[in-house]
Order: C-alpha cells, then structure tokens, then sequence
C-alpha cells in the first residue's frame, strides 16, 4: 500500500487577477474543477481510496451551481496506482483547460497548452512509508513542497486574457457548472441585497461589501485523537454542505467552499441580520458537523467600500485571518479590517468565545434596532479620555462616564447606549491596546448603522 498526494497551485496569484466578482469566482473555480476532474478520473481508472477529501459521487457531476468545494490537495492510498498515471492524467487535464480557454479567447491551442502545462502548478508526492495520522504527517510534507515555485515563461499571460468577465460567462467551464449562461451580481448588488428601493432607506452600510476568509483552528490536534481520519474529510463535507447553504441564505456569495477554508463576499446587513451573525452561523455550522468545539473556525473580515480595488480587499482579508485571527491568543478568533471611502481605516481582532464578542454583538443588535442610540462621534469623545481611563481602576468607569457625559441628553436619550458602552469597556479592560480594540469596535458599528 501507498500514499500519493498532490497539492495545486498558484491560486493567491490567480486569485489576485480578478476585478469584478465573476473574475474572482472564476480564478478560484478554475482549480477546484481542475482538482474534481483529476480526482473523478483515478477514481475510475484505479483502486485509489481517497482520504483527503471525502468524496462522494454526487460532487463529482459537472454541474455544481457554481461552488468549488474541492481543496488544491488531496491524499489517497493505493495498491495500483503509480505517479505515471497520475501525471497523465494532470496533462490531460490540463491540457483540456487549455483547450476551454483557447476557444474563449481565440487563441492558438498548443500555445495556450504549454502555458498551462507550466501555469497550473501540480506538485506530488508518492511515499510507501506507513504513518500512523497520513492527514497530518504528509500534509506537512506538502507544505514544504509547494514553497518551491518554478518561474513561468511564457510570450502571453492567457490566464489574465480569460480572466474577463464576458469571456468567462460565454466559457464552456461556466455553463457546465451551472448548467446555462451564468449571472454574477457585481459588488455593489451584493453589498446592497437588503435594500429595497420603494420602502427602504438607503443606508451607506450598502455601499460596503464584506469579503471573508476562513480556516479552521487547531484541526490536526483534533484529527491526531480520530482513530479513522476518513471520518474527519467525511465531516467536514458535512459542514461545507451546510455552509453552502447558511450563505447562500444570507444572501451571501460562496467563492469556496473546501473541507475548513472558506472564502465569502457578502453584504453587511441582510435579512434582519449582520455580517457577524452569519459568522456565527457557520461557527455553529462547523461545530455541529464535526461533533466538537476542540478546533474552531477563525474568520478574517475586510469590510471595504464597493469601489475599493477587488483584489486588494481579498488580501486584506486573507492577510486579517492569516496574520492576525491566527495568530490571537487562544484562535477561535474574528480579525476585522476596514477601510472606510473617506480613507480612514481600523482594525480589531477578538476570540468569540469572549465575554467582550457577545457585549460586542449585543450592543451591535441594540443599535441597528433602534433599542439604544449612541452620541454622534462616541469614539472620537472617548479616544480624548484615553490617558484618563489608563489610569482609574475598573469600579471607577460609571463615575468617569457620568463626569464627561453630564448633559441632560446623555441621561435621557443616550443612558441605555453609554451604559452599554461602559459594560463593553468593562470586560475588554483600560489598557492602551484594549482601549483602542474599544474604538474601532465602535467605529465597526458606525459603519453597520451606515453613518458616514
């Protein structure tokens, strides 16, 4: 028996490409088809059981609405099945991406054939080593194989000439999956799917699109206690199902949907409900399919205006989850970055399992419900008391809040709101770094209730 892995590749650079929601979907489905096909044929040409991912046939029909749910790596065992073939069939496959694109962009096959042939990076690895957790141990393996990027040469990059969106939608790749000539709401249709124009207001919180990242936290520890690891890829089919349908609901766009990663753009407000509401759904989601809370998920959300350049948005939030929810003491966490139309940006990251994350959403509700009102420019007020606040215990913000807000309005309209607010402040601490976590958490929900 043998273990063969493969990972693919580039996909941040391809990723980086795209300009309008359909290029971006198209840069990130491009690899999971890629990665379906060459998966549905060594099933049928050999013995392979795959352990990562779980496959099931149902997933491997070629129409699939559109959502990638196959990661760039997979793990197999195998009796049979040998390097060769699947070299073979990566060509192949590759080859018939070439041909998809050449057609849409009418250019020569055999030139776009050996650009792809170097494009679609395809590193694998074939051990008949035994391992007692493959998914971990061989994993890492592929971690440090893939850091070994061969340098492209090529007269024309063909990847960024279909990467356009009317050639993309007229695709043979995209009709397939969808089954017909797609649709893809651009960027300000999907930040504005609450809004109704004959009966709603028209909030700035419209005019901002939230794109989320999101991977799963402390996986391997948790898989290392699994006695059949099959079971895990099994699971997190599981939840990616879910998923797929806790976004869709939101009104959300599912970009990917792979085993724990997930890549989201969606509105900030729909249905009733905020950007972190779904978060919690699809934390709940995860936690249910895998049947325990010992890993989590970490989200990375970039909040930006719907003009701010795409591809800059989608590293903002990939860098928020990599570089910083991953990063936080304990995971399980929300790292939010926002880059405001007037140019002003914050940022804050907090666990959820916090007790600061639930007073958090809690004022967040009351606010956008009109339960409590907030003074205009509350956080500016608070950042001028900043040193103030450093230095007085915790038994003292009710005193200090009542000192600077002494004006009838803020006992009378304000109360519930600057209470809250002093609760908020209470369980996030006074230290300089929990402070100003404080001040961008209320410049978030200004945001939200589409202040400009």
């Amino acid at each position: 028996m043998k273990h063969i892995a493969l990972t693919i590749g580039p996909i941040v650079d391809t990723l980086s490409l795209g300009r309008k929601t359909s290029e971006v979907w198209m840069a990130s489905y491009l690899f999971s088809s890629f990665m379906k096909k060459v998966i549905r044929k060594i099933k049928e040409r050999s013995d392979a059981e795959f352990i990562v991912p779980f496959v099931d046939d149902e997933l491997l029909k070629d129409k699939d609405d559109g959502i990638g749910m196959f990661h760039d790596r997979f793990i197999l065992k195998s009796k049979s099945l040998t390097l060769k073939e699947v070299e073979e069939i990566l060509q192949e496959e590759k080859d018939a991406i070439a041909v998809m694109v050449a057609d849409s962009i009418k250019k020569d096959v055999e030139k776009v054939k050996a650009f792809f042939t170097q494009y679609l990076q395809t590193y694998l690895f074939e051990t008949t080593e035994s391992f007692e957790n493959p998914i971990i141990d061989i994993s890492k393996i592929m971690d440090s194989i893939e850091l070994h990027t061969p340098r492209l040469e090529a007269d024309e990059d063909y990847m960024r000439l279909f990467l356009n969106r009317d050639i993309i939608l007229n695709s043979t790749l995209a009709k397939n999956s969808f089954g017909k000539k797609p649709s893809f709401e651009a960027i300000d249709a999907i930040a504005a799917q609450e809004l109704d124009s004959e009966n709603m207001d028209v909030k700035n919180a419209y005019k901002y699109i939230a794109i989320i990242y999101a991977d799963g936290d402390s996986l391997g520890e948790y898989i290392k206690k699994q006695s059949d690891v099959t079971t895990v890829s099994k699971k997190l089919f599981e939840f990616d199902k879910k998923a797929a349908q806790t976004i869709k609901s939101y009104g959300a766009l599912p970009l990917f949907i792979g085993g724990d990663d997930l890549i989201i753009f969606a509105p900030l407000l729909n249905n009733g409900e905020t950007v972190f509401d779904l978060l919690n759904k699809l934390s709940d989601d995860y936690a249910t399919a895998l049947g325990t809370t010992e890993s989590t998920l970490s989200f990375g959300l970039s909040i930006t205006y719907y003009k701010y350049p795409l591809y800059e948005a989608l590293e903002r939030a990939r860098d928020t989850l990599f570089g910083v929810a991953k990063q936080y003491d304990g995971k399980n966490a929300v790292a939010v970055s926002t880059q405001k139309h007037s140019g002003q940006s914050f940022d804050f990251c907090i666990g959820k399992g916090e007790e600061a994350y639930e007073t958090f959403l809690e004022l967040i509700g009351n606010v956008l419900n009109e339960k409590t009102e907030l003074p205009h420019a509350i956080h500016q007020k608070l950042q001028r008391y900043q040193k103030l606040f450093e230095s007085i215990p915790k038994d003292r913000i009710e005193s200090t809040f009542e000192n600077i807000f002494n004006e009838d309005i803020h006992q009378d309209k304000f109360k519930d709101g600057l209470n809250e607010i002093q609760e908020l402040m209470g369980t996030l601490g006074l230290k300089d770094e929990a402070q100003k976590k404080l001040f961008s958490m209320l410049s978030t929900i200004k945001v939200l209730r589409g202040d400009r």
